[in-house]
């Protein structure tokens, strides 16, 4: 059966906040980071399985108005994604709202989290919402009911607004509102614009995440006992002290990339890994808004592709790079990013010599936190349809243990990729 026949109905409500914005909260200016980056939608799903003596019993619509009302709360304090985006500059936050859709899946839920990644895991997404960049709503979001009883809620929010961490916390923020209505959550501050400044110039915008080319996307896992294996490969063959799972395992995807695309292509390619970073701290963990820079390190030999090399350049760029962030220095935030992409630039970004693999991390995210009542989700994913080159997202799993590698590259590399035997060693395909 096609996947989309599954869908037996749909239907779309506008949930707007609780609680009117204050006249003095209805501009929210862009920061110069969310001015760099596209308004791409990133999508989450939250699978949670029938429960006895939980709300999973009662009938759909009171579970989808449960929702609806703990939606509605949580966006009295998130604000500016149930606004409108005027251009490049500012959020209109006129409490417009957000899209809600609800609908029926006329399969068991296991048929989807035994096969992820399949073209009916998107059938838990709004039609069309995940990875574009141009919608209406800043939010959507996604009630699914299977006829096991289980549900899965889906968000897509705008990359525009929020990064990673932001979308985590709202998601959050919004179940702990619904598990227990009463409950005091920490007042997310959407001030990023005083820290770093919009620029009138839009001529020199960048898009951060490339888009446009049909991709393969795979889900590689890393179990905890191979974790172990690997970052004792790292220790006893280098002097890096406790490397961490995003610098083992984003240093070995990168490898294994260079080494399978050295096959096929009969010599090293000039490759950068280009790993994201999260700056809170120095900066609040309240303040929301694309609040990261990032670090990078260059292979252009193949005695540099030497794992625990790789792990110790990595360590090495990060700290260089955290180093500029000074905690009682926020004035100086903006010029030392504006540096940081413009000396990328000048290097990698705009040359097309260089393979560019990007590397993110919401590993220790509170995903598998986000509990509506029903309990901890039994699987969270993101849509397969994104078309982007080379781009990586480390997450880590249920027992927060093991590590999930989300991989998007060319059809051919993906290919050579997944059949690496050393790849193979310590990772699990998902399928």
């Amino acid at each position: 059966m096609c996947a989309s026949n599954l869908v037996s109905s749909v239907c779309k409500k506008i949930i707007k906040p609780y609680f009117p914005t204050p006249t003095s909260l209805r501009c929210h200016k862009l920061s110069y980071l969310d001015q760099m980056l596209g308004g791409i939608y990133v999508p989450f799903a939250f699978f949670y399985p029938k429960l006895s003596n939980t709300w999973s019993d009662k009938p759909n619509n009171v579970i989808s108005e449960h929702l609806e009302n703990s939606l509605s709360k949580v966006l009295s304090h998130y604000y500016p994604f149930a606004g409108k985006l005027n251009e490049n500059v500012s959020v209109d936050c006129n409490d417009h709202g957000v899209e809600f859709f609800t609908t029926k899946i006329d399969c068991p839920m296991s048929k989807i989290l035994n096969n992820p990644y399949a073209d009916k895991e998107d059938l838990v997404y709004p039609k069309g919402i995940p990875y574009t960049d141009s919608y209406g709503s800043l939010a959507v979001v996604q009630l699914s009911h299977f006829n096991c009883g289980g549900i899965a809620v889906s968000a897509c929010l705008t990359h525009k607004i929020g990064d990673g961490y932001t979308i985590a916390n709202f998601i959050h923020d919004w179940a702990t509102i619904a598990r227990n209505p009463s409950s005091k959550i920490q007042s997310p501050q959407f001030n990023a614009a005083t820290i770093f400044p919009p620029t009138k110039d839009m001529v020199n915008r960048h898009e951060v995440v490339p888009k446009g080319e049909e991709c393969s996307f795979k889900s590689f896992a890393f179990s905890s006992s191979k974790l172990v294996a690997l970052k004792t490969r790292v220790i006893n063959n280098s002097n890096i002290q406790n490397p961490t799972t995003t610098e083992i395992v984003s240093a070995f995807i990168y490898q294994r990339a260079m080494a399978t695309k050295k096959k096929t292509s009969g010599s090293i390619c000039p490759s950068v890994l280009v790993q994201a970073m999260n700056l809170r701290p120095p900066l609040p963990q309240n303040l929301m808004g694309n609040i990261g820079s990032f670090f990078s390190i260059i292979t252009t030999e193949e005695k540099e592709m030497d794992l625990p090399r790789l792990v110790g350049k990595l360590r090495e760029a990060k700290e260089e790079v955290r180093k500029k962030y000074k905690h009682d220095k926020t004035d100086e935030f903006l010029p030392i990013t504006i540096d940081l992409f413009r000396e990328a630039n000048d290097s990698f970004f705009n040359n097309s010599w260089y393979d560019i693999y990007r590397f993110s991390s919401i590993n220790k995210f509170p995903f598998y936190n986000v509990d509506f009542g029903r309990g901890r989700p039994e699987k969270v994913s993101m849509s397969s349809n994104g078309p982007v080159k080379n781009m990586f997202l480390l997450m880590d799993n249920k027992s927060r243990d093991e590590v999930e590698v989300l991989s998007s590259m060319k059809e051919q590399d993906m290919s050579a990729l997944e059949k690496d035997e050393e790849l193979l060693e310590f990772a699990s395909p998902s399928s």
